[in-house]
Parts: structure tokens; C-alpha cells; sequence
């Protein structure tokens, strides 16, 4: 039992007005974004100031609350090792991200301890978190002797109903993730309780986790195919299609992009690639972007039912979906429920258990190429993700004169790019090996932003949400062409079933070709989906 001392004396006062006011500080840093106060002092910031003001006061008191409840020490020990856990996270993502939002949540729960593990290893954890780790406890042990008592809850807790009375009253200003009657994502008004919830830190994870229990809903629901009238240019028999999805690639790392290392081949030194000069990635994050770019899509909603695998099916070509990505959420991940409508699919790195090359694709491809007939290959890339020195740690490195000047994680991430290039040239040197003419089109997923702390890379989700965050390669290799060039277009990869469905030679009623890469004036609305899933538009 917790020995609870007298508020009488100066020095307990002092000690317990000194943890409060830590706690106090820590929710500020947490609540506040430097970027959305303005350079000058107006109404709007006092209101915002004001509101992180209000919204640190609410979580204060709750941890006070839950500080004064127990007198058990164990049940004590806990409950301050579970808030100090949360706490040190939550510091954590405000440093590295800005904020915690559904994108965040999103990559936090379609992960497993292996990959988590990978991940943490690869990022520099700031001493400030640590520190967090361990003070927080001592902080809510100290709150604890000078609070513990019927009267102090009373106090704690009639004082939380005011301030959270005051704060839920800005519910209806703001907007969460809904499912309409008709199956559409729609953004609806916040009730009180969730606005509440969602402005805690510490319980900001429940209401996260209703608006991703409303997205799974739509992505788990069963696909049946609404492609109409489909028809096939008689140029595609006889063809192989590979596909390779490439993960995390930051355009601006490949040579072929302009970089300053050869992490590609030059243009020069190929034949039959056609680089697009500014592919934009439909999100910041593999779920959110890939989703968007296997299927039909309009802002929020993505209709899985017009993917482009079940396209190639009824078009008559054989499919094959090869992937080096681990298998999470195989059951209900749109992704892999996209994946399994091909006639085979195959996953290699159940669970992130083994860092498999992404070679090993190369062997199904090799096992699986039909040299008398029309199949599209998926090959699905673990690439470079974190963490990179992991993934290619047995891999090709870069051997020059920048590698001494550079850090190892940047050397690891130029040597995933390298090695990315190599799989590349292997799946065409093996396509060349059968009678038929064929036909390749890489990209990433999405890309990443360069941050000043290890890794050096970071998905761009957050206050790191940018442009360069959804900058990714888009190149295509043909047989029929000895030339290579680059092709000048900004091209929103969020339409890329309508690139698909050309580059197949494929029409169907829902098919745009003016949405396609390949058309020479290019009709898209020029916008992409934070992790946060708001429309950002982009005027350049």
C-alpha cells in the first residue's frame, strides 16, 4: 500500500506541483503543431492556443485522476509502467511524424513484432523519450502519495466533467470517417464522445480504431467484378506483362533520375525504357497507395470490384501475383484480397520471419513463364524497406568514393536501390530468354522523405507529409522498342488502372485513356491522400 504523504509541508507541495507541471508540459508538446500557429498573434491563433491549452488541462487531469485511484502498489506499478509505455510512444511519433493519425494507426496495426523490431532498430530514439520512459512512472508515483483520497477524486474528477463540457462543444467543427448506406466513404460530424477521445493521447487509439474498423469494412467486403464490355487488341496475344511494385522508393535516389550515384544504369546503357519524368503516388504509405493504384478509385472511395487483376483475367490473359511482402493481414488486407484473384499467387517472408532476398521472385517467374500464351506477372517487391541495411545486408553494394562520406542506414537505402535495379535488368534478361515479345512496367509504391536523424529516411506521414513523399520512378521496358527516352509528364499514379488497361490493349466501359500515361493530353484531377486521409491538391 502507497504511503501517502502530508500536503502541508512545502516540499511535498513543491515536488507534487512540479510533476504536475511536467506532465502538464509533456501533453503541450504532444497537442501542439508549430505548424498550424501563424507568424503573427491574431484571433485564430489565441483559439488554437487556447484549445491546446484546454485539451493539455483535460489530459492532465485524467492522468491525475488515474494517479489518485489505487493504493495498491502493484496495481499502481501497472498502471504507470501501461501510461508511461503510451506516453513515450506518443512523444516518440509527435518527434518523428507531428502527430498521430490513422495513417500512423493504420501501419501500426497491419504490422507484427518482427517488422516492428526491424523498424525501431533503424530509427534513432531520442534521449527526451527514454528519459520519458523512465521519469513518468516516478512522476505518477510521487502524484500518487499526495493525491490518494475520496475528496481529491471528487475534486479531479468534477473539474475533468467542466473542462471536458467545455472542450466537446468544438465536436461539431470537426469531421471523422464514416460508411454511408451505400457503402461509400464519407466524412461525418464528430460526436461529442469521440472529439473527446480523440484529443487524449492517451486514449486516442480507440476512436483511431473505429474509423480503421470503417475502412476494413469496405476493404474486406467480398469482390465481385463490375468490368463491362470489355474488349482486347489483337497486338496483345502472345505477349508476357510483368508488373513490379517496387516499396519505398524515393524517385530521386535512382541514377537514372539524376542522382549522383549509379544506383540504375543509364539511360544510355539500355534499350527499349521509357522513364516518366514525374509519376505522384497516390498516398504516402503501402495501404493507402497501392490500394488506389490496383483499383478504380474517386477520392476516399476505392471500388475493389474494378481492380485491375480481374480486368487482365477477363481479358483472357493468365495472372500470377509473386510477393516478398510478408503476409499480414492475408485474410483482410485489400491488398492481398486484390493479390488472390489472380489463377496463382505465392508469398515468400510469412510474418517478416526471414529477410528473404527479393530474388527469390526471380525463381518464380523463371518456374512459371509460359512461353505460348498471354500472362501478366505481379511482382511484388519488399525493396526498401526499413530496415534497409536488414534487407540487403547479403546483397550487391555500392563500391565508390561517396560511401566513406556517407552514413551506413544511407549506403544500406542506396544499396536497396541498387539492388532493385539489378532485379530489374534479371526479370528482362529472363524474359528475353522465350520466343515472346514482352512487356515491363516498374514503380513504387511510394516514396520517402530525407529527414537529419537515422535512418535518414522517413515515410512522409505527418508534419513530414511533402511532394518529394510521393515522388516515385515509373519506367517501362519493351521488346518492340531499341531506343530509350524520357517522357516529360506529371502523371497522378492514382489512375494507373487506366495506364493498365492501355498498356494491355484492353477497353472496357469504365476505362479512361485519357487518365493513361500514354495519352498526349493527359485529363486528371491533380490530388493525393494524406495519411491523415485528407484531399491535398497539387497546383505543380
Amino acid at each position: 500500500m502507497s504511503k501517502k504523504l502530508p500536503l502541508n509541508s512545502s516540499k511535498n507541495i513543491r515536488y507534487l506541483l512540479a510533476s504536475i507541471v511536467l506532465i502538464y508540459i509533456y501533453y503541450i508538446f504532444i497537442l501542439v503543431d508549430v505548424e498550424s500557429l501563424g507568424s503573427t498573434l491574431n484571433l485564430a491563433n489565441i483559439k488554437y492556443i487556447v484549445g491546446v491549452a484546454l485539451k493539455a488541462s483535460i489530459s492532465t487531469l485524467f492522468v491525475l485522476l488515474l494517479s489518485s485511484m489505487f493504493k495498491s502498489k502493484y496495481l499502481n506499478l501497472l498502471l504507470f509502467i501501461m501510461i508511461s509505455a503510451i506516453s513515450s510512444i506518443m512523444l516518440f511519433i509527435s518527434i518523428q511524424y507531428g502527430r498521430f493519425e490513422l495513417g500512423i494507426f493504420i501501419s501500426l496495426m497491419e504490422t507484427n513484432t518482427k517488422e516492428s523490431m526491424e523498424m525501431l532498430n533503424s530509427f534513432d530514439i531520442p534521449l527526451v523519450v527514454l528519459l520519458q520512459l523512465i521519469i513518468t512512472p516516478l512522476l505518477l508515483f510521487k502524484i500518487n502519495q499526495c493525491l490518494v483520497g475520496f475528496k481529491t477524486n471528487v475534486i479531479l474528477m468534477s473539474t475533468l466533467v467542466l473542462l471536458v463540457g467545455l472542450s466537446s462543444s468544438q465536436a461539431k467543427n470537426n469531421s471523422i470517417f464514416s460508411v454511408s448506406p451505400t457503402g461509400e466513404v464519407v466524412l461525418a460530424p464528430m460526436s461529442r464522445a469521440y472529439y473527446i477521445l480523440f484529443n487524449m493521447p492517451l486514449l486516442k487509439s480507440i476512436p483511431l480504431s473505429q474509423s480503421y474498423a470503417q475502412l476494413k469494412k469496405i476493404e474486406n467486403t467480398p469482390i465481385t467484378s463490375e468490368w463491362e464490355n470489355i474488349t482486347v487488341s489483337t497486338s496483345s496475344n502472345k505477349k508476357n506483362y510483368v508488373v513490379i511494385i517496387g516499396e519505398s522508393v524515393q524517385k530521386s535516389s535512382l541514377f537514372s533520375y539524376g542522382y549522383y550515384r549509379k544506383t540504375t544504369q543509364s539511360l544510355q546503357d539500355t534499350n527499349g525504357v521509357t522513364l516518366i519524368s514525374d509519376p505522384i503516388a497516390p498516398a504516402p504509405q503501402t495501404g493507402m497507395a497501392l490500394s488506389r493504384i490496383l483499383a478504380i478509385n474517386n477520392r476516399l472511395n476505392v471500388n475493389n470490384n474494378l481492380n485491375i487483376i480481374d480486368l487482365a483475367n477477363q481479358s483472357g490473359f493468365n495472372t500470377y501475383w509473386f510477393s516478398n511482402q510478408g503476409q499480414i493481414g492475408i485474410y483482410d488486407s485489400p491488398i492481398t484480397n486484390i493479390a488472390n484473384r489472380t489463377d496463382l499467387t505465392i508469398f515468400h517472408n510469412q510474418n517478416y520471419q526471414q529477410a528473404n532476398s527479393d530474388f527469390v521472385l526471380i525463381e518464380d517467374l523463371k518456374a512459371h513463364l509460359d512461353s505460348d500464351a498471354n500472362n501478366v506477372y505481379f511482382l511484388h517487391m519488399i525493396g526498401s524497406h526499413a530496415d534497409f541495411c536488414e534487407r540487403t545486408k547479403d546483397l550487391a553494394k555500392l563500391e565508390d568514393a561517396y560511401r566513406a562520406q556517407l552514413s551506413n542506414d544511407q549506403n544500406c537505402y542506396d544499396d536497396s536501390i541498387l539492388n532493385t535495379s539489378l532485379f530489374m535488368n534479371k526479370v528482362v534478361s529472363l524474359l528475353k530468354s522465350t520466343s515472346l515479345d514482352y512487356e515491363v512496367i516498374y514503380f513504387s509504391d511510394h516514396g520517402l522523405v530525407d529527414i537529419e536523424r537515422k535512418p535518414y529516411k522517413s515515410h512522409g506521414v505527418g508534419r513530414l507529409f511533402q511532394r518529394e513523399a510521393l515522388e516515385v520512378p515509373l519506367i517501362f521496358i519493351s521488346s518492340s522498342k531499341t531506343n530509350s527516352n524520357v517522357q516529360n509528364t506529371t502523371y497522378f499514379m492514382r489512375d494507373f488502372p487506366h495506364t493498365f488497361a492501355e498498356w494491355l490493349g484492353v477497353t472496357a466501359t469504365q476505362i479512361d485513356y485519357t487518365k493513361s500515361v500514354f495519352h498526349p493530353d493527359i485529363k486528371q484531377d491533380k490530388y493525393v491522400v494524406n495519411d491523415s486521409s485528407e484531399i491535398i491538391y497539387f497546383t505543380e
